[in-house]
């Protein structure tokens, strides 16, 4: 890698030290390479063409909403994700999430923060990563979505706020329909520290939009408790 490295990538180096062959393709890496080689980094490609106006979903037109959106009110003003959740970065965030390679994020985030650049939205008092219950932190030993909003953040300087709860402990998602999702996460989350956000353009960031229950339960918890509005940015779009 051409920047010069920070004190949280020596970390990395020393907590995992860098394989030499590419994480999904397992070709040799070459000395700029980190994690996947470069023709695999290259099949990561931006999601395109027209979009759901709020959550970013894709359409086959230019339709304002997609039908999830026109149904369900959600109380983030827009979502948009990087690319799709398939093939290498599925893998990618699958590693990430589920086999504690912390190292990912700085992929991922830099996914992120290129998305983050391209649009053209307001500036934001404080980015808000998606909470994990405190005995589902422990399981991990890690939360993603903290991890993803700590590299976006030593990017854009943009404080992080830590003060979104998640009270509740609930099912893994991933088992359930799009109508149990929202159930399963209603009441999940809640707000400590409620005057700083008072008043406050935030940025909620999480891995993957899936059905956007995950999303609107958390900005739904920061609106009530007196954000002024909530965008989100996630790697991925499932």
């Amino acid at each position: 890698m051409n920047e010069k490295k920070t004190v949280w990538d020596t970390f990395l180096d020393i907590l995992f030290p860098p394989s030499p062959y590419c994480l999904t393709c397992k070709s040799t890496l070459t000395a700029a390479d980190f994690i996947i080689c470069s023709n695999c980094r290259n099949k990561i490609e931006p999601i395109k063409g027209a979009l759901c106006n709020k959550c970013g979903k894709p359409l086959p037109d230019d339709s304002a909403l997609c039908y999830d959106c026109i149904s369900k009110d959600y109380d983030f003003i827009k979502a948009r994700s990087y690319g799709t959740y398939s093939g290498i970065l599925k893998k990618l965030i699958y590693e990430f999430k589920y086999r504690g390679r912390q190292e990912i994020a700085e992929i991922l985030g830099r996914l992120i923060y290129d998305l983050f650049t391209a649009l053209s939205w307001p500036n934001f008092d404080y980015i808000v990563p998606v909470p994990l219950h405190p005995q589902r932190q422990r399981e991990r030993g890690f939360n993603q979505s903290y991890l993803l909003g700590k590299f976006l953040s030593s990017k854009t300087n943009i404080p992080i706020f830590t003060g979104l709860k998640r009270i509740k402990p609930t099912k893994h998602q991933t088992l359930l329909d799009k109508q149990l999702r929202y159930k399963n996460l209603a009441g999940a989350f809640a707000v400590n520290s409620k005057d700083k956000i008072y008043g406050k353009t935030l940025l909620l960031i999480d891995d993957v939009y899936t059905t956007g229950a995950t999303t609107g339960e958390c900005s739904k918890a920061l609106i009530e408790s007196g954000a002024k509005v909530v965008y989100v940015l996630t790697c991925a779009r499932g």
